[in-house]
């Protein structure tokens, strides 16, 4: 984890400490989250590879059960 310095007006800074009592958090970790939330967070590109992979698979073959050859697939 790497430290960010951030500048905020004072009626803004304490919004957010009371929003980040009030859900059991740090200031740090609240706004950790408000930036995973906005950006997305690491682990997402990864649960959407999965989620397509595990999807129904793209049936290929033609009428007789065989899988195009490189030329057909490449249009040679």
């Amino acid at each position: 984890m790497k430290n960010v310095t951030i500048t905020m007006p004072e009626q803004t800074l304490k919004k957010v400490r009371i929003a980040a009592a009030s859900s059991g958090k740090s200031v740090s970790r609240y706004l950790t989250e408000l930036a995973e939330e906005r950006v997305g967070r690491p682990g997402d590109k990864r649960a959407a590879l999965a989620a397509f992979l595990s999807g129904p698979l793209l049936d290929l073959t033609d009428e007789n059960g065989n899988a195009p050859t490189r030329d057909q697939i490449y249009d040679r």
